[in-house]
């Protein structure tokens, strides 16, 4: 039973991080406080989560610095009380693309998110993979779930 509940996490927390539109993002500061923005998430081929940033940003000038982030997706729930909702927390390092990457990136961006086009082609923005090291998947009062790179990574795309 314990294998068919995780199964069905997995399956739950991908489908959140396929369908989610917008996340907040937590980088480093210079001076070691934390910083959270919130940021446009589309997602690459094999499931990992793909963002679109400024190189001009605080964020994304942290990320330069130390590439170390988290990245918070929340999911929607009918209970009036918000911690009732699926929300998925990864933690890994953000890597900026390039090449055949960055332009495999940009369609899937785009096709998520039609008005970033703009973005990609007038101003200093930069495609950014995370590298997943770790995740927390939460369903619920009591439904939590560890979750690591094999169960969030679709494999074979």
């Amino acid at each position: 039973m314990a294998s068919t509940e995780k199964k069905q996490s997995i399956e739950a927390a991908q489908e959140l991080l396929a369908q989610t539109r917008a996340g907040a993002l937590g980088s480093i500061n210079p001076d070691g406080s934390p910083l959270v923005t919130l940021v446009a998430v589309a997602t690459m081929a094999d499931g990992a989560p793909l963002l679109l940033l400024s190189r001009i940003a605080a964020h994304t000038q942290n990320i330069l610095r130390n590439p170390s982030a988290s990245l918070l997706i929340e999911g929607t729930s009918d209970d009036p009380d918000p911690m009732t909702a699926p929300r998925l927390s990864i933690n890994g390092i953000l890597m900026a693309l390039e090449g055949h990457e960055a332009a495999a990136s940009k369609v899937r961006f785009i096709e998520k998110h039609p008005g970033s086009e703009a973005y990609d082609t007038e101003l200093d923005f930069s495609y950014f993979r995370l590298a997943i090291e770790s995740a927390r998947f939460n369903q619920g009062f009591g439904r939590f779930r560890k979750l690591g790179p094999d169960d969030l990574l679709v494999k074979g795309r």
